[in-house]
């Protein structure tokens, strides 16, 4: 899901949710390692954000 269109709408989503936040992105490179923002405590919301995203789809999928 990285780097594809919706993985930037999400992020534009949350970068919406958690304004207060520092927003500056790591290179793009270590976003596979789960480091997408420079702020450690602003990435972690979003790893948290994302894998709730992701939950949310799996259940729809399934139905639920």
């Amino acid at each position: 899901m990285l780097q594809t269109k919706e993985h930037y709408e999400l992020m534009a989503e949350f970068e919406k949710e958690f304004k207060g936040n520092r927003m500056d992105k790591e290179a793009k490179q270590d976003w596979p390692r789960g480091i997408v923002y420079e702020d450690g405590m602003t990435n972690n919301l979003f790893l948290a954000y994302r894998k709730g995203y992701g939950l949310g789809k799996a259940v729809e999928r399934m139905g639920a």
